[in-house]
């Protein structure tokens, strides 16, 4: 029955997470609860054939269909503590109505990468703060508290099994209340008034993570850097928060963090303004929409660079013209995976044609003055420039400040 089992699993190509989850939720749902007070642990044909057993059971029932699919697994046995909730949750099981602490037993699997994994085919679910393991062994047998022998006796067997909270401290669940936050509010004025006394300037930033109520399980909210609504999104609550919090502010977009294995670095937006109310940025219309694709030519770029020149007092000549380095993005698309898309943009046409007549086995390459022509052929710079950079230095010399 269990060879028979394991057939009539899905097989179609999922994430191996899912695969678990959707293979232990099967045993919760085939096998019903009960509690055995029996010694030993049932075989898996036993439980299969009789579709019910205890946590100990299902628990090696898992453990050998999950053996069967080429995963290491390994029967846990310690304590299950389930603490009642501090609200009520808006959807979803209301968990225990009070705590709750008992012996139980699980399975943990092994994932290259993410270690021991463990699974309750009790309730279906993926283990959690609440599973605190005792041990952990290849047979359930090897788990037993007590092993040896005796001799025929009378015995009189019993445990019990409490919990106690040792502090009863606000969770995040758990709501304020009036004085709660009136003491926060208090001791936050505390904290500024000796930064103020101290001449302490702080700036503030902040990085909120969330997610659509509307869509969870797309790419974009749970793995992906981006999507068809994530930046939308994401701009529609900084302008929330600029009108809320920021009177006088201007949202920034820029690069974000560059994580390692990804082609490209990730978007940034930032909120700036003044604690005092200075209004630092008037005219909302005059920033463009990162949501929408621009319209300006290099020329333009290179018009305005010159123009800020002027009015800072430097010489036009300041500015200067700078390119995407040909040899780096070359090498970084021969980096990427073999169906990541190519950098698209980053090198002009003639480099790129130039770097498909290279052979790297062109015994020309070893001579110093075949590589220098190489080089320039790839640093050509008939292409425009993807930008203009203007260094700059405060002067202090002078009636007033200057650049």
């Amino acid at each position: 029955m269990l060879d028979k089992f394991v057939r009539r699993l899905d097989t179609q190509r999922s994430r191996t997470i899912d695969y678990l989850a959707a293979v232990n939720q099967r045993l919760a749902n085939d096998i019903d609860y009960t509690t055995r007070m029996e010694p030993g642990v049932q075989d898996p044909e036993t439980t299969l054939r009789l579709s019910r057993g205890s946590c100990r059971d299902s628990s090696w029932l898992l453990v050998q269909v999950l053996r069967r699919l080429g995963l290491a697994a390994r029967f846990v046995s310690g304590y299950l503590v389930q603490l009642t909730a501090d609200v009520e949750p808006v959807d979803g099981p209301a968990g225990p109505a009070e705590d709750f602490t008992d012996l139980h037993a699980w399975v943990e699997t092994f994932l290259p990468g993410a270690g021991w994994v463990g699974l309750d085919p009790t309730s279906g679910l993926f283990t959690a703060e609440g599973h605190i393991p005792l041990a952990a062994t290849p047979d359930p047998a090897v788990a037993a508290p007590i092993s040896g022998m005796v001799s025929r006796s009378e015995v009189e067997f019993s445990f019990s099994n409490t919990v106690e909270r040792l502090a009863e401290d606000p969770r995040v669940t758990k709501p304020y209340d009036d004085q709660q936050w009136a003491s926060v509010n208090l001791l936050g004025r505390e904290v500024d008034e000796r930064l103020k006394a101290g001449d302490v300037r702080l700036t503030m930033g902040g990085e909120p993570t969330f997610v659509s109520v509307d869509d969870m399980e797309s790419p974009e909210w749970t793995i992906e850097a981006d999507g068809e609504s994530k930046r939308l999104m994401g701009t529609e609550l900084m302008d929330r928060l600029r009108t809320r919090f920021g009177h006088g502010g201007f949202m920034h977009h820029g690069q974000g963090k560059w994580y390692p294995g990804e082609p490209l670095p990730r978007w940034q937006q930032a909120l700036v303004w003044r604690a005092d109310g200075k209004p630092m940025w008037a005219n909302q219309d005059l920033l463009a929409d990162p949501n929408t694709a621009g319209s300006c030519e290099p020329s333009v770029a290179e018009r305005f660079i010159h123009l800020l020149s002027g009015h800072l007092g430097l010489p036009t000549d300041s500015a200067i013209s700078a390119w995407e380095d040909p040899l780096y993005q070359l090498w970084a698309e021969a980096t990427l995976p073999p169906d990541e898309p190519s950098i698209k943009g980053a090198t002009n046409d003639a480099a790129k044609d130039t770097a498909k007549d290279i052979d790297p086995l062109d015994p020309a390459l070893a001579d110093e003055r075949s590589r220098q022509r190489i080089v320039a052929a790839l640093d050509d710079r008939t292409d425009d420039p993807a930008g203009w950079v203007l260094p700059l230095r405060r002067s202090p010399s002078g009636p007033r400040p200057s650049w």
